[in-house]
């Protein structure tokens, strides 16, 4: 199984082999087409929405993080939970740490240019510390420095590959670290202590403040509601904890990929402002409000998240019982792989499909649709609870960066323009 760059290769195994790509070995089934992923993931979703841990994920306590745990009686309740909260009529009371974020992050960006990954990285922990947790976290925090670290270990673990040695000799988990092989002992111990703090030290902190009237958080709010009952103490933990997991890398992932693209296609960026600049005006800032008014907007955030999924092969899903689709038995316990990336590069549906081209969803008909029919955000009953969020997160700093600054490639001395790589670096995050 390739680690690098997988959704690549397996686009290139679905044209020689066919719609269903099964590796019989390792009990995988990989999609690359968007109607099989929605026949199965979506109108099957009753059975094919569990999750299978590898071996890797399980030493680096990846459970905690609601969006890989296994489908139950106790992810339903988490999960009810997290859309009470999470869902499209309740998430206006983020604007306002949206907005001081989002505005705050352009500041940085104007003042010091040259750190743009350390503060697109805070950007979404800042939301998210502060929406939740009612905390003001800096980069240098070691909670966010810590939960960058295990964001990106489990991400690493989840790649089919990345661990070959744990992955093929299970049995190695008894090991100790310094035996030969076990390097991966060393980097889960260090991802479930960054996971165990993440889940309980904001939240303790949160409460605290409650109590002695130094500020009130959504999660402090309802923690106060749980009179003693461990059980919905804990889900509100998992419900913040997934978030702020699920938050971190996937908004740097975007906003990197906005303005790589950006860069790459002025005449798309010079678009996007004149309708701002027409719509909006110069003397404030894009709000939500103004979204519906900004259609070539928000076809550039619709083609962004096209183009370059944050997580180009979604998270795997697992099968609960034997099942038969198109005259093939799919067996109970199949891990389903949906390459989000293949599928939102199918030329019949999305023509030019390398191309930044954000006139097609313009060119669709009728009116933009449901945020629910963007992959990145996954299927059935395993899409992603926090996308409401998420999706207002990111379409703010497209417009607000619109608004406010020209991105252009860098220049040698001479002024001539250095071409930049189009090439990603390979992980679980794009």
């Amino acid at each position: 199984m390739p680690a690098d760059d997988a959704w690549v290769e397996y686009r290139k195994w679905g044209r020689e082999y066919g719609e269903l790509v099964y590796i019989q070995d390792r009990n995988i089934l990989i999609l690359n087409d968007s109607r099989v992923a929605i026949d199965l993931l979506e109108k099957r979703a009753r059975i094919y929405s569990d999750r299978r841990m590898n071996p890797m994920m399980k030493l680096c306590g990846a459970e905690l993080n609601m969006a890989l745990a296994p489908y139950s009686d106790d992810w339903r309740r988490k999960r009810k939970l997290f859309q009470q909260n999470f869902r499209q009529s309740t998430i206006n009371r983020f604007h306002s740490d949206q907005y001081n974020k989002v505005h705050e992050f352009l500041r940085q960006l104007i003042t010091t240019p040259d750190n743009f990954m350390q503060h697109t990285t805070a950007l979404s922990q800042r939301i998210i510390f502060s929406a939740l947790w009612g905390l003001d976290v800096k980069p240098e925090d070691p909670l966010a420095q810590n939960g960058v670290k295990c964001i990106l270990t489990v991400g690493q673990a989840m790649l089919p590959g990345a661990f070959p040695a744990i992955e093929r000799f299970p049995w190695l988990r008894f090991m100790p670290s310094w035996f030969p092989g076990c390097g991966f002992a060393r980097v889960a111990e260090q991802c479930i202590r960054a996971l165990k703090e993440a889940n309980t030290i904001p939240f303790d902190m949160a409460v605290d403040n409650l109590k002695t009237d130094k500020g009130t958080s959504l999660i402090a709010e309802l923690a106060s509601k749980c009179e003693g009952d461990s059980t919905e103490v804990e889900a509100i933990k998992a419900m913040a904890t997934t978030s702020y997991l699920a938050a971190g890398d996937t908004t740097l992932s975007s906003i990197s990929s906005f303005t790589l693209s950006m860069v790459l296609n002025p005449d798309v960026q010079a678009k996007g402002q004149e309708e701002i600049d027409r719509v909006v005006g110069t003397d404030r800032l894009p709000t939500f409000e103004d979204r519906f008014s900004l259609p070539y907007v928000e076809a550039i955030y619709r083609e962004l998240m096209r183009l370059h999924p944050p997580v180009p092969l979604g998270i795997e899903h697992s099968l609960i019982e034997d099942d038969f689709y198109l005259g093939y038995h799919i067996p109970k316990g199949c891990s389903i792989i949906p390459n989000i990336w293949a599928m939102n590069r199918d030329p019949d549906v999305y023509p030019r499909p390398d191309d930044f081209l954000p006139e097609r969803f313009l060119d669709f008909p009728g009116p933009f649709t449901s945020i629910n029919d963007i992959r990145a955000y996954g299927f059935g009953r395993r899409v992603c609870a926090g996308r409401y969020m998420a999706d207002n997160t990111v379409w703010l700093t497209i417009a607000c960066f619109l608004a406010t600054l020209n991105l252009r490639g860098p220049q040698d001395k001479q002024g001539n323009v250095i071409s930049i790589s189009e090439d990603y670096s390979s992980g679980f995050f794009r």
